[in-house]
């Protein structure tokens, strides 16, 4: 009840105005809601449990808070409510007072509901220059969990949303705030199927099939409905559809290459589906934000050639550089089934001839046009004789004693026989076509 005073309190200090306190609210431990629409077990835990670890741990205190806007005068920013509530309430740890928080001052609806505008929540961070740059340490938290406040998650039109988004938004922060500081630190209550400190366990581990979000960027709800679809996919098509969520993909020793990094873990783990193995599989990598993908299989390779590839590609990779993770699965997983679909029906994703063969015509008749021209120009000029005898040789007539064959020369003509690359080369996504690992695929940024 102290940081919701404390907040009113922030108000009345910058604006000279009385506040009137919101009649509902909820502490879990180091996270403050005072919406009190927010919960949810996940959030409990994570501030009852994982927070105050991560605290012991790092010497870092770690705290949430969930205002509202009712009693905010016009001109105070989150930014001034987080920055107040810090250092009124007494967080930090130790005598630095080392800690960070994130702070969301959040808009109610007449329904009930609560709505959070992208400007309205912040990051604030004190650490010791023995410890490294607080500024630096909130920008990086600020990056991290920036994903997660899209107008999607916090449009008031489900709570149930906000909450998944909030505890993915508690678990990038202090995920962040851990790596920066090189600590070790618990995670099993944080995120079970979480990757940290350059842990890489078996995909096999997680209890998926199909969808393994090693990094948490799922919500256990939407993990689940993705996963159940994969699996209907595979089942209907004979080919695996796989997701793979990873912190950082060279913590499994395969190298600094995405691509083969991503061939020889779909080898590793036995991936794919029938005894030749067929599936397809999309890696991201948080890290450096790198993507690949690999095909393997006869049947796979026949419904996603290359030039599938990056039509498969284009369906879904935007939606990841944009952090809206839940829709870029689901879009992936759509256009598998609409490709495998095609290629049952004998009509497999495939690029069109016909630009190629208009130009070859246009090239064609360029070049007999060019000969024709030139050939003319090379017929000397002639006239009609008036009389016969202009045609005939002065001896009585033309007369042929002796003729002969001369061999003069060869001509040979050679046509380059171009690969099928169908559409290789660089994507809208950043991406390149690739090979190796038995298959083939793509790789590059998202």
């Amino acid at each position: 009840m102290k940081r919701k005073v404390t907040a009113l309190l922030t108000a009345l200090l910058l604006t000279l105005t009385l506040c009137v306190p919101a009649l509902a609210w909820t502490e879990y431990g180091a996270i403050y809601d005072e919406t009190d629409a927010l919960g949810s077990d996940e959030l409990s835990n994570l501030g009852q449990y994982t927070l105050p670890q991560l605290t012991e741990a790092l010497h870092l205190d770690l705290r949430v808070d969930i205002f509202t806007n009712e009693d905010v005068s016009e001109g105070t920013t989150a930014g001034d409510i987080a920055t107040y509530v810090y250092k009124d309430s007494g967080y930090g740890w130790g005598e630095e007072k080392d800690g960070i928080s994130l702070t969301l001052v959040m808009e109610p609806l007449a329904d009930g509901s609560y709505t959070l505008a992208e400007t309205d929540w912040c990051v604030y961070a004190m650490l010791s220059e023995t410890r490294g740059d607080g500024q630096k340490l909130s920008g990086l938290v600020y990056d991290a969990v920036e994903p997660y406040m899209t107008a999607r998650a916090w449009d008031g039109t489900d709570m149930t949303v906000s909450a998944e988004a909030l505890c993915q938004a508690v678990n990038a922060m202090a995920a962040t705030a851990a790596d920066y500081l090189s600590a070790d630190f618990p995670t099993e209550a944080q995120q079970p199927e979480t990757v940290q400190s350059g842990e890489a366990p078996e995909l096999g581990s997680t209890g998926m099939n199909y969808v393994f979000d090693l990094r948490g960027m799922l919500s256990d709800g939407e993990r689940e409905e993705l996963e159940d679809r994969a699996e209907d996919i595979a089942l209907r098509r004979s080919c695996g559809i796989y997701t793979l969520f990873v912190e950082d993909f060279t913590a499994y020793g395969y190298g600094d290459d995405p691509y083969t990094a991503l061939y020889q873990i779909y080898h590793a783990e036995g991936l794919g589906v029938g005894e030749d193995r067929n599936g397809v599989i999309i890696m991201l990598s948080m890290t450096e934000r790198d993507y690949a993908m690999f095909v393997y299989g006869e049947w796979a390779e026949y419904a996603f050639d290359r030039y599938g590839e990056k039509q498969l590609e284009d369906r879904f990779l935007d939606k990841f550089s944009g952090g809206d993770w839940y829709a870029g699965v689901s879009s992936y997983l759509a256009a598998c089934d609409e490709f495998l679909t095609l290629a049952e029906d004998g009509k497999p994703v495939r690029s069109s001839p016909l630009p190629a063969i208009g130009i070859a015509v246009a090239v064609s008749c360029l070049i007999a046009f060019l000969v024709c021209m030139i050939l003319k120009g090379q017929v000397k000029s002639v006239r009609k004789g008036v009389d016969a005898n202009v045609y005939t040789t002065a001896g009585g007539g033309l007369k042929l004693t002796d003729s002969y064959d001369h061999y003069t020369h060869t001509t040979e003509t050679r046509r380059k026989i171009e690969s099928d690359s169908g559409g290789g080369g660089r994507s809208s996504g950043g991406t390149v076509s690739r090979s190796g690992g038995g298959g083939h695929g793509r790789s590059g940024k998202f």
